[in-house]
């Protein structure tokens, strides 16, 4: 029960950290390093689905990939692969930012329905 729990914190703390987004549209930089921060977060939302205990380290963004495309519809890994393309690029538009991880948050919301 506890990786429900952990999971429904990482995806909340990545809700929070998405309503403050727009605050930073006036510093790119730290616009987008926030976006990936959301954008990990709810990775590992869904990748501790699969860990009863945590693990003594933190899991590499390989790892969190492959288990929230593991996790995902067919029909949503091409949308978030461009998601991420998009998050982590070194030239991205925010409105496409900011609508970008507004949909990656959409998705993982899908992925853990059943526990929130």
């Amino acid at each position: 029960m506890a990786y429900y729990i952990r999971a429904k914190s990482y995806y909340r703390y990545a809700l929070d950290l998405f309503k403050d987004l727009p605050k930073f549209k006036d510093n790119p930089a730290e616009f987008q390093k926030r976006a990936q921060e959301i954008f990990k977060l709810g990775m590992k939302a869904v990748w501790s689905l699969s860990y009863i205990t945590p693990p003594e380290k933190s899991p590499e963004f390989k790892e969190l990939w492959e288990k929230t495309v593991e996790s995902l519809d067919p029909e949503d890994i091409p949308e978030i692969e461009k998601i991420k393309d998009i998050l982590f690029s070194d030239r991205s538009d925010k409105e496409k930012i900011l609508e970008g991880t507004k949909t990656f948050l959409e998705i993982i919301k899908k992925i853990l329905q059943p526990i929130l």
